[in-house]
């Protein structure tokens, strides 16, 4: 979901390898109370109302289990070269545990017929002993 802008040090631009030393996300925490729904009803951490993406999927393969993503962006955050969106949540309970991730997606990348998407790439949280990484491309979207 990186397209040269790397908004979040979760994050890297596709291709580059994670660094030691950064800071990865933080445990699961209950919704942060300023968040404001749109008019569409999704979480919305930025108080503007616009479009979101769908996303989903499984992460890398660790001790044996991986698990699933499923989540819905916040709208729109303007950023340069256009805009990104805010991906957050928990895993699927899998192997005994959860995991948290946080990032932002990249800049849009144009599809067809007015449509975009973002690609995102996210190390989770630390749980029994290891992590996962999510990496792929948000549901299409207009806006």
């Amino acid at each position: 979901m990186y397209n040269r802008y790397v908004p979040h040090p979760y994050v890297s631009p596709p291709g580059a390898p994670y660094s030691p030393g950064v800071e990865y996300p933080r445990q699961p925490q209950p919704p942060n109370p300023n968040f404001r729904h749109n008019t569409q009803g999704s979480m919305n951490p930025n108080g503007k109302s616009g479009h979101t993406h769908g996303h989903g999927g499984a992460t890398t393969c660790q001790d044996e289990h991986v698990h699933l993503h499923p989540g819905v962006t916040s709208t729109p955050i303007e950023a340069e070269g256009g805009h990104v969106h805010k991906m957050w949540g928990n895993t699927t309970f899998d192997d005994g545990h959860i995991h948290y991730y946080e990032a932002y997606t990249s800049t849009p990348i144009a599809l067809p017929n007015g449509y975009h998407t973002h690609y995102a790439e996210v190390k989770t949280t630390e749980d029994d002993g290891h992590i996962h990484i999510i990496k792929g491309f948000v549901d299409p979207s207009m806006g």
